[in-house]
């Protein structure tokens, strides 16, 4: 069996598979099923300041529509979910505290990583000392480590993304939080946000001694879904969050644009991670640690023990270690040099590149035959090409179940 034991942040993992922060760390059943499913870490819900009838803004992340989440596969959306519901009120850092205190013991247990986790309350930010004392509450607890986030959702997107000029608001957030967060943690502290905060404010976070990152990502992935039937959207206006394996190929960039700001910085990433095979992509996309939540709601936590087996096996069926793939495509993905090169190689016309069918390999459904060019057609059930009408796109190659199509260079 493979090796699957990583280090991320100081702290020993038993495999890099983690319970990201969600509903997945809301409740003691939830996270004890975790833990039991066999996953390196659980992490727990944020906390969320104690509402104070003297400060505004009244706190910004708080239960909203029930039922908070709906999956969107009756709505031809597969592997995707709207999300309503926001940081409890009632759970506080003193609720943290006592939870994670109830489920350390189930932790040690299975050799488990507890990692707490706030989120910065517009209150903490007009009372840092409340700040600091909740985050002293949260790690009297005792957790491996705490995670803290300028969470994606509740920053604008005009100062989270690249076309933004004025990066100074989220910049001096991150100062001053992050000051009482190194000032107070006595655990290893990651730091959660979108990916394009870490690639524009690096030097800030070196600045602060902060090394651990968690990727993911936020504003981009508002949208709407239209129920046909009734004609209205499941939710009315534009800020409904969605979760699910969308988000896959955009976080991998994400990852692998932060693993590249330099061997000081250690990644780890959630969202959009539904199988072994994507855990296995996430880290050759930089992280040492993969975070699930969203598909765990889909399938329950069994989902866990069938990732962490997946990636043992496929480990050993490559004869790799876990070392060796954490990063291994980062140095393309980041790579201009390597696209253009990429580039050069398929220039072709569209009769220098021509479709093979190997029909001891085809199957006869006849998909390929759906060429919008007229290239293939089905005689009695076997695919004929067209080659006079063939534009060389390998839309017939990319769609057979069989791999039975090759395009080939003339």
């Amino acid at each position: 069996m493979a090796k699957l034991t990583v280090e991320y942040g100081g702290v020993g993992f038993k495999n890099p598979i983690v319970a990201a922060a969600g509903p997945l760390g809301r409740t003691f059943e939830a996270l004890k099923r975790s833990i039991e499913a066999g996953c390196g870490a659980v992490t727990l819900k944020s906390n969320n300041a104690k509402p104070k009838e003297t400060i505004e803004p009244r706190p910004s992340a708080h239960i909203l529509a029930r039922p908070a989440h709906v999956f969107l596969n009756k709505y031809r959306l597969k592997n995707m979910m709207i999300n309503w519901e926001g940081v409890p009120v009632e759970f506080t850092a003193e609720e943290q505290r006592k939870m994670i205190e109830r489920i350390k013991p189930i932790a040690r247990e299975h050799d488990c990583r507890v990692i707490a986790n706030m989120h910065p309350d517009p209150m903490y930010l007009q009372d840092l000392d409340m700040f600091k004392r909740d985050m002293k509450t949260i790690l009297s607890a005792g957790p491996d480590m705490i995670e803290f986030c300028i969470c994606p959702y509740h920053v604008p997107y005009e100062v989270t993304y690249p076309e933004s000029q004025d990066y100074d608001q989220i910049d001096g957030m991150m100062k001053l939080l992050y000051g009482a967060v190194m000032e107070i943690a006595e655990v290893p502290v990651i730091a959660k946000h979108n990916g394009p905060i870490f690639h524009r404010s690096a030097k800030t976070f070196t600045g602060l001694g902060v090394r651990s990152f968690h990727v993911t990502e936020g504003p981009q992935f508002y949208g709407t879904v239209v129920d046909i039937d009734s004609m209205t959207p499941l939710s009315p206006g534009p800020a409904v969050i969605t979760y699910g394996a969308h988000r896959r190929p955009m976080i991998n960039l994400q990852c692998a644009r932060t693993r590249a700001l330099g061997d000081d910085f250690e990644v780890m990433s959630s969202s959009g991670v539904w199988s072994a095979s994507d855990a296995i992509e996430r880290m050759m996309c930089g992280a040492r640690l993969v975070g699930l939540h969203t598909a765990i709601q889909y399938h329950g936590h069994k989902l866990f023990s069938k990732i962490i087996k997946g990636l043992a096996l496929w480990l050993d069926q490559k004869g790799v270690e876990l070392e060796e793939i954490v990063g291994k495509a980062v140095p393309q993905i980041v790579s201009q040099e390597a696209h253009d090169a990429f580039m050069r190689e398929r220039d072709r016309s569209a009769d220098q590149i021509q479709p093979e069918i190997d029909l001891d390999h085809c199957n006869g459904c006849g998909i390929c035959a759906n060429c919008i060019h007229g290239a293939i057609s089905m005689q009695d059930e076997e695919p004929q090409t067209h080659l006079d009408l063939c534009m060389g796109c390998g839309v017939c190659e990319s769609i057979c179940p069989t791999d039975a199509i090759t395009m080939q260079v003339q």
